[in-house]
Order: C-alpha cells, then sequence, then structure tokens
C-alpha cells in the first residue's frame, strides 16, 4: 500500500511541476528571425543590447514560479524511487537468470540526480541574469558569459546523463517485470515506452510516464478491486503465454489472364446391364 500510494504521488507531482513550468514559460519571450537578423540588415556587427536581454529579464521577474515548479517536479522524482526500487527487487527475487544489481542502482540514484541537479541547474541560471543585469554591458558577450561557463555546462552534462540513466531504468524494469509476470503485458509495454519518451521527448509534458506510475500504484493499491498478477503470490516467475499459432490456410490457385479454371471432369456413371432377350432367345434355339 505504502509503494502503491508513493507511485500515485510520484505520478502526480511529476506531471504537475511540468506542468506548472510550462504554464510560466509560456509568457517568456522569443528572439524571432528578422529581430535576429536586424543589427546585420543595419550594417552593425552586434546589436548594442542583446535581444535575449529579455529572456533574461523574464527569468529575474519570474523566478520564484519557476524555482518552486522545478522542486514539485524533483518531489516527484524523490518519490519515483520508492516503486522503481521495489519492483526492481520483486523482479530479482523471481528470475529465472542471473539477477541484475544493475535495475536496482538505476532505480535508486538516477531519479535523485534529476531531483537534485535539475534545480541546482535553474538556480544557477537565475543567478547568471541576476549578474547580467547587474551590470551595465548589454552585449552579446556579457550573456554568454553570465549564462555558460563550465560550471553550468557540467551541471548540463550531469542532468543529461541523469535523464539517460532515468531512461533506462524506465526501459529495463518494465522488460524485466514483465517477463517475470509482475506486470501485464500492457503496463510493460508503456513502461517501455516511457523510458524512450524520456530521451525522445514527442510531448512538452511526461504525460505518459505520469500515467505509468499512476497505473502501477493503482495496481499495488487493488484499485477496483482487481487482483495482482499471479506472480505477485508466489515467490517465482509466472511468465505470461504466449499467443497460439495461427493455423495456415491453403492458397487459393492464382490463374494466369486469359485462362480460366475448368471444374475436373466427372466420371460417367458405369450401368450394369443385363443380357438382352435376343441373346437369351438364341441360346435356347442352338440348345434344341
Amino acid at each position: 500500500m505504502r509503494v502503491g500510494a508513493c507511485a500515485v504521488i510520484a505520478g502526480f507531482m511529476l506531471f504537475a511541476g511540468d506542468l506548472w513550468a510550462s504554464a510560466v514559460e509560456s509568457g517568456s519571450p522569443t528572439v524571432g528571425l528578422l529581430q535576429g537578423l536586424s543589427p546585420a540588415l543595419h550594417g552593425m556587427a552586434a546589436a548594442r543590447v542583446d535581444p535575449r536581454t529579455l529572456g533574461l529579464q523574464f527569468l529575474v521577474h519570474d523566478q520564484f514560479p519557476l524555482l518552486a515548479s522545478s522542486v514539485v517536479a524533483a518531489i516527484g522524482a524523490v518519490a519515483m524511487t520508492v516503486p522503481l526500487r521495489y519492483l526492481a527487487a520483486a523482479e530479482r527475487a523471481r528470475t529465472t537468470t542471473a539477477p541484475s544489481p544493475v535495475t536496482g542502482y538505476l532505480a535508486t540514484y538516477a531519479p535523485l540526480m534529476i531531483a537534485l541537479f535539475v534545480p541546482v541547474f535553474e538556480i544557477s541560471l537565475i543567478v547568471g541574469a541576476h549578474n547580467y543585469l547587474s551590470g551595465s554591458a548589454r552585449t552579446a558577450s556579457a550573456v554568454s558569459a553570465a549564462t555558460g561557463g563550465g560550471l553550468r555546462v557540467a551541471l548540463q552534462l550531469i542532468v543529461t546523463v541523469g535523464e539517460l540513466a532515468l531512461a533506462a531504468a524506465f526501459l529495463l524494469i518494465s522488460m524485466r517485470a514483465m517477463r517475470v509476470g509482475l506486470l501485464t503485458r500492457m503496463l510493460g509495454i508503456v513502461g517501455m515506452i516511457s523510458g524512450v519518451l524520456f530521451v525522445i521527448p514527442l510531448t512538452p509534458l511526461p504525460v505518459v510516464q505520469a500515467l505509468w506510475l499512476v497505473f502501477i500504484g493503482a495496481m499495488l493499491v487493488g484499485f477496483g478491486g482487481r487482483q495482482l498478477p499471479e506472480a505477485w503470490t508466489v515467490l517465482e516467475a509466472r511468465p505470461w503465454p504466449s499467443a497460439p499459432p495461427r493455423e495456415r490456410r491453403p492458397r487459393p490457385q492464382r490463374t494466369t489472364r486469359g485462362s480460366r479454371s475448368s471444374p475436373p471432369p466427372t466420371p460417367e456413371p458405369v450401368v450394369q446391364r443385363g443380357p438382352s432377350p435376343s441373346a437369351s432367345k438364341k441360346r435356347k434355339q442352338r440348345r434344341r
């Protein structure tokens, strides 16, 4: 019950944090193509006031909602470790092959990397924006110096590694848990798709990942009166049966153009005939 509750909380908090951040960032000013080419069209090497200044002003103005949304998503990432570790441990206890400790490490440390370093990276951007706006220079080099640097590059690299590790955790744990029968085929496939979406985000919000966590929590809690898969009740693997092979039907014979397939000729019925009356009369005359 505790694991199921943590899974539901993780799904809601992860989705709520990213939804809040997307709503705040929707009002962020953007630099258009003509605005970026405007200095060159006027014969200038660079603009006196870099167009990205508006974005940094927006970052400073809405710093508290952005930080709060990242903290909400971080809470969801921390709560995510509980169901992931639980599934990984249950799979290792039931696997028929050699148990792998990799899934346990990924389930423990990958969400924590996201929960810790994503807010730190956001704070570093806000501090850089404050430093830029407190100075007098508004050139492109000043913007690059305020928002760049080795520390921010290292933080961004760590966040990227954490996202890849979290994707691998979702993918491997879902696949291995489905093999031993802890997850249904639908939940296993959705979990693997969720891992891929961490690397290739087809949607701006983690909708599939949040739904998978909520479904896992609903399954463990027994929402709707549904029973757990059979592998949860015994300490052994109970893989799902594979679909039976389909019977092959004989293919109809193809006919070439201009030719018609005629049915095979039916044999004529054989009629047994008795001796004719004239033949019987001749035989009687001969006997006489």
